[in-house]
């Protein structure tokens, strides 16, 4: 009888190179040339808290859920092959975890909710491992195996994205891709799909840099449509294939949970309420800093200089604006206290701004001068005196109350969710039809 496995696995990449999504992908290759396993879901792309210091570039972690006749032993000993093959780097601390059985634990499902947005341990992965006699595999330093746990409990109930990435044959050769086509495609599909080009600052947002195979990713609201997007851009050269992953991306997943203003925690994510209390300040370098303060506490906020505009409309902030603001805690150093690092800030309520002015000379229409404190205005053309008080202008804001304020696209994270995706409904059906797409 065929049984219903999901792998997970993480950290096979390193700085110098590699990606933890073409092992998934090779290994997909092989599960699916065998007619005894069946793909259950797209592989999963689980972008874990983006907060973490020793994460490898996004953060990512992989699952593939399937139904194969393969013996648990038989399986596990071919991803094992995989993990050994593509996790070379001294530096790619990998991991792997192999769950057997229909329906995933509670407290494997909490531990993978936990990695979205907290610092989790070694300690707690291996008791759960052996809790519930999960087959596993942990190179070096064996942080992987954190990563490839939560991603075996993520299965991506409600809100959901889309990613066809695309590899490159050789590595040696530059990726070259027609700007043009990217812009026409961005546009065309600009409904369905996301984040590939910044028409702000003329960015291309779909190609990597690195030393790494990955030669595109395209994002977007199905896998229809990155489909039909990546269709736009062929033929490219130096393809040696493609694959479609079900992600978190573009979700704000990491976000959802409150922070704690009592007592935050260093490198924690999520989101809290409070009301401006230290007007903004630009400080060396374009970074801006406010602070914000509920009944539990206070803290900083700042948002850095490559948001660009974003920083600007942190600027139109002013004491007693109330607002809700998301993203992750900078650790405390000897010279500088807990951040919250925004990712975005909702305007609740603004409070009122007013200017004041001397009042004008009844007789010659101009603004008067003061005489002193509580001496009154004197006109300074014709003499005439008043006793009255200066005038209160309230002055535009610029903010919209019940608006979400985020960085343009080129700073954006892989969990960023974009402006588009605010309007959709997050509850989303997880049932998909698998669009076959592994060689060029």
């Amino acid at each position: 009888m065929p049984s219903t496995f999901h792998i997970g696995f993480d950290d096979t990449d390193s700085s110098e190179g590699m990606c933890t999504t073409f092992l998934c992908y090779n290994l997909v290759k092989e599960l699916i040339s065998d007619t005894r396993n069946e793909l259950l879901d797209y592989p999963n792309l689980i972008r874990l808290n983006p907060n973490i210091p020793w994460k490898t570039r996004g953060n990512a972690a992989l699952a593939i859920r399937l139904r194969s006749s393969l013996s648990k032993k038989n399986l596990f000993a071919l991803c094992g092959k995989y993990i050994k093959r593509f996790a070379t780097s001294p530096r790619a601390n990998a991991g792997l975890v192999l769950f057997e059985g229909e329906e995933i634990p509670a407290k494997i499902q909490d531990f993978s909710n936990r990695a979205m947005y907290s610092v989790l341990g070694l300690v707690e992965a291996r008791e759960i491992v052996r809790e519930f006699c999960l087959e596993s595999i942990s190179l070096r330093s064996n942080q992987g195996l954190i990563g490839a746990l939560a991603a075996v409990g993520n299965v991506l109930p409600s809100d959901h994205t889309f990613e066809l990435i695309a590899y490159r044959k050789s590595l040696s050769k530059p990726r070259v891709l027609d700007k043009s086509k990217i812009v026409m495609m961005s546009e065309v599909t600009s409904s369905k799909t996301f984040s590939s080009y910044d028409s702000e600052y003329d960015r291309i947002m779909i190609a990597p840099h690195g030393p790494d195979p990955v030669f595109l990713g395209i994002r977007g609201e199905s896998a229809a449509a990155v489909k039909n997007a990546f269709n736009i851009l062929c033929p490219v050269e130096n393809l040696r294939g493609w694959m479609i992953f079900r992600s978190n991306q573009g979700t704000g997943e990491h976000l959802r949970e409150p922070i704690s203003l009592d007592n935050p925690k260093a490198y924690y994510s999520g989101k809290t309420l409070g009301t401006v209390c230290e007007a903004p300040r630009t400080q060396i370098g374009g970074h801006v800093f406010f602070e914000i303060e509920n009944e539990q506490g206070k803290i900083g906020c700042a948002c850095y200089e490559p948001t660009a505009v974003f920083r600007e409309f942190a600027k139109m902030l002013t004491v007693g604006d109330v607002i809700e603001v998301g993203g992750g805690i900078r650790k405390n150093t000897t010279l500088h206290p807990k951040v919250l690092n925004l990712e975005y800030f909702k305007v609740v309520k603004l409070a009122e701004k007013f200017t004041s002015s001397n009042p004008k000379c009844l007789r010659c229409g101009v603004s008067m001068g003061s005489m002193g404190r509580g001496q009154g205005f004197r006109c300074e053309k014709c003499g005439q005196k008043s006793s009255a008080s200066k005038h209160l202008i309230e002055q535009p804001r610029g903010l919209t109350e019940g608006r979400i304020y985020i960085p343009p696209v080129r700073a954006h994270r892989h969990l960023t969710k974009p402006e588009s995706r605010f309007q959709l409904t997050k509850k989303r059906s997880i049932r998909v039809k698998l669009i076959n797409g592994w060689e060029s």
